[in-house]
């Protein structure tokens, strides 16, 4: 039985599982997967298998390549080893995937003792990897409405032990790669630029991408990438900007803009965006919401600002974060996290001060080092003058589905030059960029920023932020941090698009963590105008109650006789200091420390019931 005759793509699925292979599905016509934890979720299982097509029957099927070996060729005009047929042949023994725009795809096992992963373009141009940590779609999928397909004589028939091992000179290159981690090998390197002809290259090059319509931050960027590989020695950066501001000068040929953007394709192709659905096919399709990252704040795919005044703590609140979500720990003790990778992308801080934070933040947390080790991914950006449009090669080699959450930090740091924060066209722009990377990476991003200068106290949550006020109605869950009458005690507060609103939650710093603290009144949050007395003959007004403590609440809510949560929260219904939560607080707090003891209430299946301590009868 080969793929290409089954009738659906569950079949297909279940055949590939049948040898062995571990599938799992992807949104129809697509490569972004579709599961929980994207390519983690791969399986044999027939059942679970059956259950994801039941659901979605379209969908791709997608392998996992975890000890395989896939060499994918893009396009149906590569010349790869066209000089060297010897080579090309070895390949021939292998199964081979043809792919919907031409390319192909070459399937091999890893020999004993390797555990090559991913790469993009290292073996030689467009031609990429995909091995541990990847995965590939197979008959038969669709892209664009075509169909990958097996080439005949060349189906994939045999479990994943009896697949070929890739050639000895293949093998050499990918040790080699493995080895080298950054140097591309097989002629790749770039030609060297030797002192004397470094101007007048760079130059070159610049005129060239003017030509066709790069503007100068492009050119900008494009040269420094040049100047670092390949100038010996390389330039000074202002001496790179000066060639880019002077050649920017000139107006873009407008011919050449044209060919290269296929204007006239452009012009004349089907419009990209698909039709309106029905409500009916918006249902079938779109039943359930993305899969959460932080319960009651942040979705896959979905992105949030972290907005606080400077040196506040929001980097290590993040790295916390992080670190949670990459262990499935609650985070703040309140929001539920489903453990995911973690990939920290920091501006801001050097690489050696991240290796310090992160065992201090692991420790309080009780995380240990190996817990980590593996799950979460760090790369120090400090200045290498990357802004958000020259992030995608920090993105290239990443699998859609393989990261759960994305940190950039500091936001503020990845804007492009010459671009203001506060021009609402500006921001909106950025926003969108970020939505397709977490939309094709199929994860979620935090972007930390900093807070408009002055009182933040009389401000709604979505104007704390600085900058345009696009920032907060682009994202999808706006976090403020706003200081507490308290000195070190903020308020942490958020508005939501895709959850239920959450209560405002005090948090106290305890070096090097946040930690909630519920004995705070949240509504008391810092002024920066000082407070005016009244003289006392003259004060109308009720004297301020005392601040509530886990004492005070036992003595005037709770007595001998039991009483559920709902009648508890009743009596301290419209309470000032007193939240549904804080109630809650409290009564876990007076239970932990001997004030509340748990009652099971008569009746089957009854409810709980809490009720004071009695005191123990002295001897």
């Amino acid at each position: 039985m080969t793929v290409a005759s089954t009738a659906s793509m569950v079949q297909a699925a279940l055949w590939y599982a049948d040898m062995g292979y571990a599938v799992f599905p992807c949104a129809p016509g697509r490569k972004v997967p579709v599961t929980e934890h994207g390519l983690r979720d791969a399986t044999t299982d027939s059942d679970q298998i059956t259950q994801w097509w039941t659901r979605q029957p379209d969908a791709n099927v997608a392998i996992r390549t975890d000890g395989l070996l896939v060499i994918d060729v893009d396009g149906e005009e590569n010349a790869w080893l066209s000089d060297e047929p010897d080579k090309l042949a070895d390949l021939d023994a292998a199964p081979l995937s043809q792919t919907p725009h031409g390319g192909r795809q070459y399937f091999f096992r890893q020999p004993a003792g390797r555990a090559w992963r991913n790469t993009a373009g290292r073996l030689a141009q467009r031609v990429d990897t995909r091995a541990n940590g990847g995965y590939v779609l197979v008959a038969p999928s669709t892209v664009d409405g075509k169909a990958y397909q097996w080439a005949d004589e060349c189906e994939l028939t045999e479990p994943p032990h009896r697949l070929p091992e890739p050639p000895a000179w293949l093998i050499e290159l990918l040790d080699a790669l493995a080895a080298s981690n950054d140097v591309p090998v097989n002629g790749t390197s770039a030609n060297t630029i030797p002192h004397g002809q470094r101007n007048g290259t760079l130059a070159h090059l610049a005129g060239a991408m003017r030509r066709v319509g790069m503007s100068q931050a492009e050119i900008f960027a494009a040269l420094q990438q040049v100047n670092a590989d390949r100038c010996t020695p390389p330039l000074p950066l202002r001496e790179v900007e000066s060639i880019a501001a002077s050649i920017s000068r000139y107006a873009p040929d407008a011919v050449s803009v044209a060919l290269a953007e296929n204007h006239w394709a452009q012009d004349r192709a089907p419009p990209a965006q698909p039709r309106p659905l029905t409500v009916r096919e918006l249902m079938a399709k779109h039943q359930t919401l993305r899969a959460p990252v932080i319960c009651g704040l942040l979705r896959r795919g979905e992105t949030m600002n972290v907005i606080a005044p400077p040196k506040t703590g929001k980097s290590w609140l993040v790295l916390a974060l992080a670190m949670c979500v990459a262990t499935g720990r609650r985070w703040l003790d309140s929001f539920e996290t489903v453990a995911g990778d973690v990939l920290i992308i920091d501006n801001e801080l050097h690489a050696e001060t991240l290796a310090h934070r992160i065992p201090q933040v692991a420790e309080c947390l009780r995380i240990g080092m190996n817990e980590i080790a593996e799950t979460v991914h760090v790369q120090s950006l400090r200045g290498q003058l990357h802004d958000i449009f020259s992030l995608g090669r920090c993105f290239e080699s990443i699998e859609p589905g393989r990261i759960s959450l994305v940190v950039l930090d500091a936001f503020y740091r990845f804007m492009p030059r010459d671009m203001d924060e506060n021009d609402n066209g500006t921001m909106a722009n950025i926003y969108n960029h970020v939505d397709a990377l977490a939309d094709r990476l199929g994860c979620s991003f935090v972007l930390i920023h900093h807070a408009t200068k002055g009182n933040q106290s009389a401000k709604a949550v979505t104007d704390v932020g600085a900058g345009a006020g696009s920032q907060s109605r682009a994202t999808d869950t706006h976090l403020v941090l706003r200081p507490h009458e308290e000195p070190g005690a903020v308020v942490l507060e958020a508005a939501v698009r895709s959850w239920p609103p959450i209560e405002p939650m005090p948090l106290r710093w305890l070096f090097p963590v946040w930690k909630p603290a519920s004995d705070l009144d949240p509504t008391l949050l810092k002024s920066e105008k000082p407070k005016r007395t009244k003289p006392a003959a003259k004060s109308t007004e009720t004297p301020k109650q005392p601040a509530w403590t886990v004492e005070r609440f036992v003595e005037a809510f709770l007595t001998d006789q039991p009483a559920t949560k709902a009648e508890i929260r009743e009596r301290a219904t419209d309470v000032p200091g007193l939240s549904w939560r804080r109630v809650s607080d409290f009564l876990e707090i007076g239970e932990r420390n001997g004030l509340i003891e748990r009652v099971k209430l008569p009746g089957q299946g009854g409810p709980t019931g809490f009720a004071r301590c009695k005191p123990e009868a002295s001897e």
